[in-house]
């Protein structure tokens, strides 16, 4: 449940904003779930001009897509004000609580904001994860039937009873671990160009999606908390997925982390929820591009990344200020925890080249 939005849109196809504006919302600007291909160009969630005596315009995210599939195009926009971040695009985890059989589960959306509607359908292709690791099973299946559990036909979806093609794997066992199942098919490619996010409360942009994925051409200005995040988590607020292929390339990054929200390590945080990194053998994200941007800040911390495999930070240039006192906790521009394949060079500080790992 995610009320009061401006525009809500379930199970829609093609749609297409061009040239709207929304200067307040009590919720979210804009919601998409289920949805196939969105196209904005021009969409601004933002106030009316400088005479404007709002502060705020969403008390939450300006836009949300959640379980969306085909293309989420956004371009030329104006995001500012909002209480939350310009534009998060996720899938949604559900936790296996039972296993029936070697073909069936017992399944559910976990978190408050998340369940009440369709989550997958039959010929869907999905994996599954270990929610404390982080780690996906290699194999994939796909979806023979799907039945929401309801005790009153009046009640929101939470729960589901899932069947599958193919066997599942011995160990996908619910009694011994965590686990979670991701839907493969309702993940989209985004294109995330020219716009401008400013003078927000919490972070700028979140990308969650195995699909190409491009941030270019923007200004992140002033977000209060990390400008990009790459996220996912299985274990509290259930949003799928892994990053495997994101360019981030061409933007500018002005004043960002004048707060510590949570997944707030740097500029563009790259911030798995991993509860037990220790242990993990695979990688979680991997195909990140970070070229030829701009970031002027008065902080230390410009990348963190976690559980990555193939990370590409080249090009970039960093401008020093003191337009605020330093106070991260995180005293490092660069910080990895568990990331291999790493491509550092043609970097540089106030003009200069550094090093990768400088401190």
């Amino acid at each position: 449940p995610r009320p009061a939005p401006g525009f809500f849109d379930h199970k829609g196809k093609n749609i297409s904003c061009e040239n709207v504006k929304v200067h307040y919302a009590e919720g979210m600007g804009l919601v998409a779930q289920l949805t196939e291909n969105i196209y904005m160009d021009g969409f601004g969630v933002c106030l009316r001009g400088k005479n404007d005596p709002r502060y705020f315009t969403t008390q939450a995210d300006a836009t949300h897509f959640s379980g969306c599939k085909g293309e989420i195009i956004s371009k030329n926009g104006l995001y500012e004000g909002m209480m939350d971040d310009a534009i998060n695009i996720h899938g949604t985890y559900l936790k296996i609580t039972q296993k029936l059989d070697d073909h069936t589960v017992i399944a559910k959306y976990m978190h408050e904001q998340s369940y009440g509607f369709d989550w997958g359908n039959t010929h869907d292709t999905v994996q599954f994860i270990q929610s404390k690791t982080m780690e996906l099973w290699d194999a994939k299946n796909t979806i023979a039937s799907i039945k929401p559990i309801l005790v009153n036909n009046n009640d929101p979806i939470k729960e589901f009873k899932i069947e599958f093609t193919k066997a599942l794997d011995p160990a996908v066992d619910p009694s011994k671990q965590d686990i979670g199942i991701e839907n493969l098919t309702w993940t989209p490619s985004v294109v995330f160009t020219g716009n401008t996010i400013r003078n927000n409360r919490a972070r700028g942009a979140l990308f969650s999606t195995p699909n190409p994925t491009l941030v270019a051409n923007t200004l992140f200005d002033h977000t209060s908390a990390c400008a990009i995040l790459l996220c996912a988590d299985s274990n509290a607020w259930y949003a799928t997925a892994s990053c495997r292929d994101i360019t981030i390339r061409d933007n500018k990054f002005v004043n960002a982390l004048t707060s510590i929200y949570q997944f707030t390590s740097a500029i563009i945080s790259i911030y798995p929820e991993i509860p037990d990194l220790t242990n993990q053998k695979k990688y979680f994200h991997s195909g990140i591009r970070i070229q030829n941007n701009q970031f002027d800040t008065f902080d230390q911390p410009i990348l963190y990344a976690k559980s990555v495999d193939g990370l590409v930070f080249t090009g970039n240039k960093i401008q020093p200020n003191k337009e605020y006192p330093a106070f991260h906790s995180n005293k490092k521009r660069f910080l990895f925890e568990r990331v291999i394949g790493v491509n550092f060079s043609d970097n540089k500080v106030d003009g200069k080249a550094i090093e990768p790992l400088e401190k």
